[in-house]
């Protein structure tokens, strides 16, 4: 997970639950994605204005991308061999080429971009503008927009489930998930959840979206089937970053004032380790390639 107090990104083995390894990247990281193909981690520095490229094999730095402004979130097309990252400052997207590690293109999107989720089968990217309380929605085949999507208020994280067509959109001040469909582009519904929703992350083979409640201490599991929020599990003070790892029934969650890893496990909604890593976790992703052993979380 990325450590945005020390500049760092750990490595945890989700099977000892111990870090592994801590990599120095670029100043205040904050956001990180996985491109399993080519082996790598993506993590944006939001004050440095670049995006890291790590090799996970042996954990190292290979390259630096400079990026827009305020770099926040970061999600990666496999795919089409694309990284999409939300330039909060500059109200654009970066988009980079997995290939090469050099930008490709620039996209310009809504008020203080923050967070991006892509539907690889669907062709779109979605993108939450937090001054805008919109979603822009990509075209990743042309690298235009082709939706504005109003949602709540101060809109941060998104995930989609490809499978069922579906956005979730967490909404920081209004304290909801708007739900998109992603066949449509419309907003389905809108679900209450704790104070400050932050982070969320998606199981789609139990139909289930994770919440971290940046104000509550908690982290709210809806059932994606029904729409409404069917358990509170207490994590960490101030979580902020979710990652689901459904073929080990467990979700993570990033603690930012903790400085705290907590491990829930899916089937119980309890939090089964709590894991001390860096000062200040922000964004986590977990690394479910079979050839790694241990299936690091980062």
């Amino acid at each position: 997970m990325v450590n945005q107090g020390a500049n760092t990104v750990s490595a945890v083995n989700t099977i000892t639950d111990n870090v592994t390894r801590t990599i120095p990247v670029g100043a205040a990281p904050f956001g990180i994605a996985l491109d399993h193909p080519h082996r790598r981690a993506y993590v944006t520095n939001h004050a440095a204005d670049s995006v890291s490229v790590i090799n996970t094999d042996n954990a190292q730095v290979i390259r630096t991308v400079p990026v827009g402004g305020g770099p926040f979130g970061i999600a990666v097309d496999e795919r089409r061999k694309r990284a999409y990252v939300a330039d909060e400052t500059a109200g654009t997207v970066s988009v980079i080429s997995t290939s090469s590690n050099t930008l490709a293109d620039t996209v310009t999107v809504g008020g203080n971009p923050f967070g991006v989720a892509v539907d690889e089968g669907r062709k779109r990217a979605y993108v939450t503008n937090i001054a805008s309380n919109t979603v822009s929605v990509i075209n990743t085949a042309t690298d235009q927009i082709t939706a504005t999507i109003a949602v709540g208020t101060t809109p941060v994280a998104v995930a989609v489930d490809d499978r069922r067509g579906r956005a979730y959109v967490s909404n920081q001040g209004s304290d909801t998930v708007s739900v998109i469909n992603t066949v449509s582009d419309t907003v389905i519904a809108s679900i209450p959840v704790h104070s400050l929703p932050f982070g969320i992350a998606l199981d789609s083979r139990n139909a289930r979206a994770y919440v971290a409640g940046q104000g509550s201490d908690t982290l709210s599991v809806i059932n994606t089937t029904s729409n409404a929020v069917q358990a509170t599990v207490p994590v960490g003070q101030a979580p902020v970053g979710v990652a689901t790892d459904p073929s080990r029934g467990r979700v993570y969650v990033t603690n930012l004032l903790s400085g705290t890893l907590s491990v829930v496990n899916s089937a119980t909604n309890q939090v089964v380790s709590t894991i001390a890593v860096g000062s200040g976790p922000v964004g986590v992703a977990v690394d479910q390639d079979t050839r790694t052993s241990g299936h690091p979380g980062w």
